[in-house]
């Protein structure tokens, strides 16, 4: 029941799309256990799955006025995503199951709660704002 009431919510409303996609990268929704072929323009929402195969890239634009960039095989979950412009709120967790992401976190949130964490196998990294590089597979962080 949990799984079917996170998949209504991840239904909801986008939190980005894809702005850019190069080779093959697949996507699942919320608590769905399949996953499809990822195109250009597809919507994405909290607790979405993306995973990008060899030679291939992914760009998603959030509606924070953050980036991210997927290198090839890399996948990724997105665990929390709260957007509140009104309250000065941005709150993100993307979890770096393996691979490696680049970000740009564009403009800086300072409401209570506000915070964009990167977690990998090996370690957390908060964001501020600015630039980011992210590498799961050699354990690194830059």
């Amino acid at each position: 029941m949990a799984l079917s009431v996170l998949s209504l919510e991840a239904e909801d409303k986008p939190i980005g799309s894809i702005t850019a996609i190069e080779g093959e990268a697949w996507l699942a929704h919320g608590g769905d256990k399949a996953s499809y072929s990822a195109t250009l323009g597809d919507p994405i929402y909290p607790y979405d799955h993306i995973q990008t195969e060899v030679a291939s890239r992914v760009q998603i634009l959030f509606e924070n006025e953050s980036l991210l960039n997927l290198g090839e095989n890399t996948t990724i979950r997105i665990t929390e995503h709260i957007y509140s412009p009104e309250e000065n709120r941005r709150s993100v967790l993307i979890q770096l199951l393996t691979g490696r992401i680049r970000g740009v976190v564009g403009r800086y949130f300072g409401g209570p709660g506000s915070r964009y964490i990167i977690s990998t196998p090996t370690d957390t990294i908060a964001v501020g704002d600015g630039g980011f590089i992210v590498d799961a597979a050699k354990g690194r962080i830059q």
